[in-house]
C-alpha cells in the first residue's frame, strides 16, 4: 500500500482527481484530496503534505490560466524538503509535458490523457522501487535530462471504471445535495479554441467522445442520492447531447426509465448543450424527464465572423432557436459570449451585442477567446506570427484595430464584473439556481414572482452591460481621442457599478426572502455558485 496525495482546486468536487483516488483504492493505495483553490490554500496544502509525507504528489493540471499557481506549488513542496514523486496531468499537462519537464525540475513525470490507469500503475511502481519506463502514459526525463514520452496510453473503460471517490460533505442549496457527475466523455464537436476537444482528438481521432451506459450513470445517482443525499446531479460531461436529435430523446428517456427502475427519490439535474442540440422535442423530454433545472448554452457567439473563427458548426438561427427553446418551456438557461476574438470586428460586436438584448433574461457573461496549448487556434495564431508570451501564457493582439480598442476598453470597465473575486455576472447565476432548487423541490411553497423577479435581475445586468459596451463602442466608431479614454473609463465603470449594487442588492433580499420561507439549508447566493465554472481570463502577459 502506497499513500498519495492529489493536489487540485476542489471548489466543487474535482472529478478528476476523484477518479483517480477511487481507481487508486482499488489497487489498495490510499489518498488524501488536497484542495488548492486559491493563495490562501497554498501555506495550509504544503503543510499537510509534509505532515502526511505521501511517496507522490500529483498535481491537477487542468487549467491553464492557474498552471503558473500549481508551479509555484510544487517549487515550493521542494523547498519545503519533500523528496517524494512528483507527478502532474490534465489537459494543460497534456500538451506541455515536454516544456514542463524542460523548465521545472521539480516535477519527476507527467501522465498524459486520461490517466487513471497511468496514475495507479505509477504508483504501483514507485511504492516497490520498480523504474518507470514502460508504463505507457508517461513523460519522463532519460539520463541526459531530456524529456520524451513512454507512448500514448489505452483509454480506461469507462463500464469498468471505478465511481469516483465521493469522501467529504456534498455542496448544497437549501439543504439538497448537489454533486457533479458524467455520463461521458469528450465533445463530437471541433471547435478551433477548444483545448478539450483536441485532448480526444489525441485519442479518438474523428469521433472525440465515448459513452457510459445509462443503467451505470442511473446507478451511480440512485447510490449518491442514499448514501449523500444528493438530490441535484450536475453533469460535467463536455457535452451531455450526443449527435442525433432522436439519438438524445432515445437516451435521456432511456436513463429516465432506469432511474425509475431503481426507485430514485425527487432528484433535478444540470447539463451542457450546444445550440445544435436544442430543439423543442429533445428539451422537452431534458425538462419532464430528467428534471433538468438549468441548462448551460455554448452560444459563444451569434456573429458569422465569429462562428467561422471559432469553427462553431452553428448558425445565428440556431443560437436564437436555442434560446426560443429555453423560453417557451421556462428552462433556466445561461451562456457566455466570447466577444472578442483574433478576427472579431466592431460589426461582430454589434452583431453579438443585440444578442444579449435578444436574450436579457439569460444570465450571460463575456469575455474574449484565449489561447489554449494544443488548440488549432494557437496553431493558426503561431503560424501566423501573432502570438506573444510562452506556453505559460500566451496573448495576442485582435487583427481589427478598432476592435481591439473596444476590448482595451471593455475589460477596463468591466473586470470587476466579470472576473473578480466576487464577480457578479457569476454570482447572479447562483441566484437564478436558487430560484430554481426552490421551484422544483418545494412548489407547494413557491411564488412564481420570485422567477419573474430573478428574471428581472439578469435582465438588468444584461442590459446595462449592453448600455455600457454599445457607448464604448460608438466612442471607437467616433474616433474619440486617447485623451478622452480615462473620462470614458470613469463614466461608465461608475454606471456599471451603481447597477451592480443595486442588482445585488436585490439579488441578496430576494435569497432571505428564499430562506425565511423555506427554512432550511443556505442559498448559493450566499455562498457562491457551486455548479458551473467561471469565464477564464489570461493573465497579463509582459
Amino acid at each position: 500500500m502506497t499513500h498519495v496525495a492529489l493536489v487540485g482546486p476542489e471548489i466543487e468536487e474535482n472529478l478528476s482527481l476523484r477518479y483517480i483516488a477511487s481507481s487508486l483504492a482499488a489497487r489498495g493505495h490510499t489518498s488524501d484530496i488536497v484542495a488548492f483553490n486559491g493563495p490562501t490554500d497554498f501555506g495550509p496544502a504544503i503543510a499537510r503534505i509534509m505532515e502526511t509525507n505521501p511517496a507522490v504528489v500529483g498535481i491537477s493540471l487542468a487549467f491553464q490560466w492557474r498552471a503558473s499557481d500549481f508551479f509555484a506549488f510544487a517549487v515550493a513542496l521542494r523547498e519545503a524538503g519533500f523528496r517524494g514523486h512528483v507527478t502532474a496531468g490534465g489537459h494543460f499537462g497534456t500538451f506541455a509535458a515536454r516544456e514542463i519537464l524542460t523548465d521545472f525540475p521539480e516535477f519527476d513525470s507527467i501522465c498524459v490523457q486520461e490517466a487513471e490507469e497511468t496514475f495507479a500503475t505509477l504508483t504501483d511502481h514507485v511504492g516497490t522501487g520498480r523504474a518507470l519506463e514502460g508504463i505507457a502514459g508517461l513523460w519522463l526525463r532519460d539520463a541526459g535530462g531530456t524529456a520524451y514520452s513512454t507512448g500514448h496510453p489505452a483509454l480506461p473503460d469507462l463500464a469498468t471504471l471505478p465511481w469516483p471517490d465521493r469522501r467529504g460533505e456534498p455542496a448544497a442549496c437549501f439543504g439538497h445535495g448537489i454533486a457533479p457527475l458524467v455520463s461521458s466523455r469528450g465533445c463530437y464537436a471541433k471547435c478551433s479554441f477548444c483545448c478539450i476537444a483536441a485532448w480526444h482528438e489525441q485519442s479518438l481521432p474523428g469521433k472525440r467522445y465515448r459513452l457510459r451506459d445509462v443503467d451505470d450513470v442511473a446507478a451511480e445517482m440512485v447510490e449518491m442520492q442514499r448514501t449523500r443525499g444528493i438530490d441535484i446531479f450536475v453533469f460535467h460531461d463536455d457535452n451531455f447531447f450526443v449527435p442525433g436529435h432522436r439519438k438524445n430523446i432515445d437516451r435521456f428517456n432511456a436513463l429516465a426509465d432506469a432511474l425509475e427502475r431503481r426507485g430514485i427519490g425527487d432528484f433535478a439535474t444540470v447539463v451542457k448543450a450546444r445550440p445544435t442540440d436544442v430543439t423543442p422535442a429533445v428539451f422537452e423530454v431534458l425538462k419532464k424527464r430528467l428534471r433538468a433545472i438549468r441548462c448551460y448554452i455554448g452560444i459563444e457567439t451569434d456573429a458569422d465572423q465569429g462562428l467561422s473563427t471559432l469553427q462553431r458548426w452553428a448558425q445565428s438561427k440556431q443560437n436564437h432557436r436555442a434560446i426560443e427553446v429555453a423560453r417557451s418551456l421556462d428552462l433556466y438557461a445561461c451562456f457566455n459570449m466570447l466577444l472578442f476574438d483574433p478576427d472579431t470586428t466592431v460589426e461582430s460586436i454589434e452583431t453579438n451585442l443585440a444578442f444579449m438584448r435578444f436574450a436579457p433574461e439569460f444570465p450571460s457573461n463575456f469575455g474574449r477567446v484565449e489561447l489554449y496549448a494544443g488548440t488549432p487556434l494557437l496553431a493558426r495564431m503561431a503560424a501566423e506570427g501573432r502570438c506573444r508570451g510562452d506556453y505559460l501564457s500566451w496573448d495576442y493582439t485582435l487583427g481589427d484595430a478598432r476592435a481591439e480598442r473596444v476590448f482595451q476598453l471593455s475589460m477596463r470597465c468591466f473586470d470587476e464584473r466579470n472576473f473578480g473575486v466576487d464577480a457578479l455576472a457569476n454570482r447572479i447565476m447562483g441566484t437564478r439556481f436558487d430560484i430554481e432548487v426552490f421551484r422544483h423541490f418545494h412548489p407547494d411553497l413557491f411564488r412564481q414572482e420570485w422567477a419573474e423577479e430573478g428574471k428581472a435581475l439578469s435582465r438588468a445586468m444584461t442590459l446595462s452591460g449592453a448600455d455600457s459596451l454599445e457607448r464604448i463602442v460608438r466612442f471607437v466608431k467616433d474616433g474619440g481621442s486617447a485623451s478622452a479614454e480615462e473620462a470614458l473609463v470613469a463614466e461608465e465603470t461608475t454606471k456599471l457599478r451603481a447597477a451592480e449594487d443595486a442588482v445585488r442588492g436585490n439579488a441578496r433580499d430576494l435569497a432571505r426572502t428564499l430562506l425565511a420561507t423555506v427554512k432550511r439549508g443556505k442559498p448559493l447566493t450566499w455562498i457562491g455558485d457551486r455548479v458551473a465554472t467561471p469565464l477564464q481570463k489570461a493573465r497579463e502577459v509582459a
